[in-house]
């Protein structure tokens, strides 16, 4: 379907809208080409209950006036707490091979909302993707029928799909809307904005949190013992323990050493945030794999990625 063709159908909208620069566009897009009064528009905020407090300021102070009462906050029925309620009920934390954080707390609550909305006429999931941000996402279509969420849950739409950064931009300043503040700190401004931080984050944005959010990093120490506690308790019970298992215990981060990767607890990967290339290194370097392409929940198009150049500016 062309995009007069999505007007003309009167089908509902579920926007997906993480607060960062792109999903944001999209939604003023949306308004300006007149969608909000040919289709039934639900912008939708899966709250992982791990943002950044400045993005949950931005939500309320900017875009949740802005988007009225077309705008919803989701979060997972199961883990209502977000993140830390999910990996100690589970005893375990998401890794690489088994991002469950991106399932439970975003994929989940929002596919929820759309079967809500029935299926007649069929919903369509608009997402803030754009082809510029990545190798697998300039192979993606406008318009894709079905979607990941669900089998014959919704049909998938990306209407800024060919936009570049200064079409961002450009937006932004036509409604005289500024993007979130994290994007703009004259001290490590951010590249993205969702989960702070994501299993997957680089060292900048690592060495951000340990600089500007001491109390993250006591929140996630605090993590780390609680699901180790429980991940020892479960082992205990095949008389098991991590070192006869050979495995570390938990950890929120994982450096690249190969398999599964190993586990470094969160003040050694604070401290290992502070190095510099050409001086001290450990010899790893965290987190991502070799492609860069897809980390996170990138693929359902709920996290701002950037250009290849990283940059943002208003």
């Amino acid at each position: 379907m062309d995009d007069q063709e999505i007007k003309d159908s009167g089908r509902p909208i579920v926007c997906s809208v993480s607060g960062g620069k792109d999903s944001i566009a999209m939604a003023l897009w949306l308004r300006e080409n007149g969608f909000e009064e040919s289709n039934d528009i639900h912008y939708v905020w899966a709250d992982t209950g791990w943002e950044h407090p400045v993005l949950y300021e931005y939500i309320e102070s900017i875009v949740k006036p802005l988007l009225g009462d077309r705008f919803y906050r989701v979060v997972s029925k199961k883990y209502p707490g977000g993140m830390p309620d999910l990996v100690v009920s589970k005893g375990a934390m998401p890794s690489r091979m088994g991002r469950f954080c991106t399932e439970q707390l975003k994929k989940l609550p929002i596919r929820d909302h759309i079967r809500e909305l029935g299926n007649s006429p069929l919903p369509i999931n608009a997402v803030g993707i754009r082809a510029a941000e990545s190798k697998a996402r300039s192979k993606m279509d406008r318009w894709e029928p079905g979607s990941i969420l669900g089998k014959n849950l919704c049909d998938t739409w990306r209407p800024l799909i060919t936009w570049v950064v200064q079409d961002v931009i450009d937006i932004h300043n036509r409604n005289n809307l500024r993007p979130c503040p994290l994007y703009l700190k004259d001290k490590y401004p951010s590249e993205r904005v969702g989960c702070w931080p994501c299993i997957m984050s680089k060292k900048s944005e690592i060495r951000a949190m340990v600089e500007t959010d001491p109390d993250r990093i006591v929140q996630i120490r605090t993590l780390e013992e609680k699901v180790a506690e429980k991940a020892a308790a479960r082992l205990a019970q095949t008389g098991e323990t991590f070192e006869s298992r050979g495995i570390g215990k938990p950890a929120f981060f994982q450096a690249k050493t190969g398999g599964t990767g190993e586990c470094w607890p969160i003040d050694k990967v604070a401290e290992w945030s502070k190095t510099e290339r050409g001086g001290h290194q450990y010899g790893l370097e965290l987190f991502l794999p070799a492609d860069e392409s897809e980390r996170g929940c990138q693929s359902w198009g709920l996290c701002d990625m950037p250009d290849k150049d990283g940059e943002f500016s208003a």
